[in-house]
């Protein structure tokens, strides 16, 4: 039997070995294309590009909050606005 080369999905905050089957929180970063299909009437949105960020296990990402993330995003250098408090 052949042995695939699986990557290992790792808990960015403990560490932890984040197994198949299991469920976890993941921040990513995506490019998007966004557009209108007017036969359908509906927006569609095309993935580009997707990346981790932050992957987190169930226990660890139980504690990260929407308040942590936007502290987070507060301090995030934007290009041309460095000096945003």
């Amino acid at each position: 039997m052949e042995s695939k080369n699986i990557d290992i999905l790792l808990c960015h905050k403990c560490n932890n070995a984040i197994p198949h089957g299991n469920q976890y929180f993941s921040i990513n970063k995506t490019l998007e294309f966004r557009s209108y299909n007017e036969e359908e009437k509906e927006e569609e949105i095309e993935v580009i590009e997707a990346n981790d960020v932050i992957n987190l296990c169930k226990t660890c990402g139980s504690y990260f909050n929407i308040e942590v993330l936007d502290t987070i995003l507060k301090y995030l250098p934007i290009p041309g606005q460095e000096n945003r408090n």
